[in-house]
C-alpha cells in the first residue's frame, strides 16, 4: 500500500510550528510546512500527499480562492476552517474531511483538534489508497431483493462519505437525501464517485434503480422511490419544501415505506431538526430494518434523536459500526 506524507499549509507560522511538532510526536510524517500556494507546485508527486489546509480567518474571498486551487489540482486535502459554513463549502469542493478550529483555541480545544486531525488523516490515507488503486467501475447486472436508504443533514457530508467508503461495490441500490442546495449535490456525488468502490451519481428523474449504484437526491428537488411493474425508479420533482427542506428525508422515506418496505435497510444520520423521523418510523412499522446514528458520533443529534424517541429506530449505532450493520442486513 502506498505511503502518504503530510503537508501542512497555513499563513500562520505558529499553527505550522506547533502542529508539526505535535503530529510528529505521534509518529506522523510531516514532509513539509508551507505558507505560500506557489510552494505547492514545487512538491513532487503531489498526489501521494495529504494536505492539511488551514484557511485564513475572516477572509472569505481568500479562503474560497485556496479551496478552488486545491479542487482544480484534485489534491487530497483536509480543511481546517473557522466555521461550519466555510467547511461545508470545502467539502462540496473536494475536501476529504474538515475540522473547525477557532482563531485562539484553549489548550484543551487544541488537544481535541489534534485528536480529530489524526483521525481525519488516517481516514484520508485510507481513501487516497482506494483512489490510487481503483479500477474502472463496471455496473453489475444483478437482481436485488432490498434497497438501502440514508437521510442526513448537518454533519452528513462526512458521515455519508464514511459509510460509503466502507461499503463494498456489491451493494443493492442506495438512495440518499442530504440537505444541500442546488448545484452542490452534483459536485458532492462526483466526489463520492471518485473515492468509493461503487458508482455514485446525482439522481435524475426517471432513473431505474440498479445494483451497485448510489443515487444522491438533487438539491432543490424531492426524490421518491416509485414502482412500475417489477422495476423501482426515481421521481425527482420540484415542489414545496417539507420540514423546511427540499429534498426532504421524510419525502424519500415515506415513498419507500409505501412502495418498497419491508425490503429496505434505512438509516437516519446526524442532523438538526426532525426531518426523516416520521418516515423512518413508517418504514419500521412496515417491517423495514432501521438504524439511527447515536449521540456520541453525531455532529448534531437531532434527526436520529427524534426518530429514536418516537420508536422509529430498530437499533442505534456509532457511525463506525453502521457500514457493517448495513451489509449484515441487506
Amino acid at each position: 500500500m502506498k505511503q502518504h506524507s503530510i503537508v501542512l499549509f497555513s499563513e500562520s507560522a505558529q499553527f505550522l510550528n506547533v502542529t508539526k511538532k505535535t503530529l510528529e510526536a505521534y509518529n506522523i510524517n510531516i514532509q513539509k510546512c508551507i505558507n505560500n500556494l506557489n510552494e505547492i507546485n514545487k512538491i513532487t508527486d503531489k498526489k501521494s500527499n495529504i494536505f492539511v489546509v488551514q484557511l485564513p480567518y475572516k477572509n472569505k474571498e481568500k479562503s474560497e480562492n485556496i479551496i478552488s486551487i486545491f479542487q482544480q489540482n484534485k489534491l487530497n486535502w483536509i480543511c481546517v476552517g473557522e466555521s461550519s459554513t466555510i467547511n461545508f463549502f470545502a467539502m462540496t469542493k473536494g475536501a476529504m474531511g474538515n475540522i473547525i478550529l477557532k482563531q485562539t483555541p484553549t489548550s484543551v480545544e487544541y488537544k481535541v483538534f489534534i485528536k480529530n486531525l489524526i483521525s481525519k488523516i488516517n481516514q484520508s490515507i485510507e481513501i487516497a489508497n482506494i483512489i490510487n488503486s481503483r479500477c474502472k467501475k463496471q455496473l453489475i447486472n444483478k437482481a436485488f431483493d432490498k434497497i438501502v436508504a440514508i437521510g442526513a443533514s448537518t454533519g452528513g457530508t462526512e458521515a455519508i462519505q464514511y459509510i460509503l467508503t466502507n461499503l463494498t461495490e456489491n451493494i443493492p441500490p442506495t438512495v440518499i437525501v442530504i440537505h444541500m442546495p442546488p448545484g452542490f449535490t452534483r459536485l458532492y456525488a462526483s466526489r463520492l464517485n471518485d473515492i468509493c468502490k461503487m458508482y455514485v451519481k446525482e439522481a435524475e428523474d426517471g432513473d431505474i434503480l440498479k445494483y451497485g449504484v448510489v443515487y444522491i437526491a438533487p438539491g432543490g428537488y424531492h426524490m421518491r422511490v416509485l414502482k412500475r411493474g417489477k422495476e423501482l425508479y426515481l421521481s425527482c420533482i420540484e415542489e414545496n419544501k417539507v420540514n423546511g427542506h427540499m429534498p426532504s428525508v421524510d419525502v424519500l422515506f415515506e415513498s419507500i415505506a409505501q412502495n418498497v418496505a419491508p425490503k429496505v435497510v434505512a438509516s437516519i444520520l446526524t442532523g438538526m431538526g426532525n426531518d426523516g423521523a416520521l418516515g423512518i418510523l413508517h418504514i419500521k412499522n412496515k417491517g423495514g430494518f432501521t438504524i439511527g446514528q447515536d449521540e456520541n458520533s453525531c455532529v448534531v443529534y437531532g434527526m436520529p434523536k427524534v426518530a429514536n424517541e418516537i420508536g422509529g429506530v430498530s437499533t442505534q449505532a456509532s457511525l463506525v459500526d453502521i457500514p457493517k450493520i448495513i451489509m449484515d442486513n441487506v
